[in-house]
């Protein structure tokens, strides 16, 4: 009921999750929870090493892939 009423302290709410976690103010040490959720809100979402992997095994831009036709398919 406070939630939807916006009473404290669901007030001033902040879009910034890592932010919100970083100033909780309790002890990273004494609730590795708050340390898990850092670390896991400081993770950049990307495919770059995916897309290099695979660009690597050479599967995606090969001579048989580029040479694709109703005979070859």
């Amino acid at each position: 009921k406070a939630y939807n009423l916006c009473h404290a302290p669901f007030t001033g709410g902040q879009v910034d999750r890592l932010a919100w976690c970083e100033n909780l103010p309790v002890n990273s040490d004494a609730h590795p929870l708050k340390a898990f959720a850092i670390v896991i809100l400081s993770i950049v979402p990307h495919a770059a090493e995916v897309e290099q992997l695979f660009s690597d095994l050479g599967g995606t831009q090969s001579a048989k892939r580029c040479n694709l036709s109703v005979r070859t398919f």
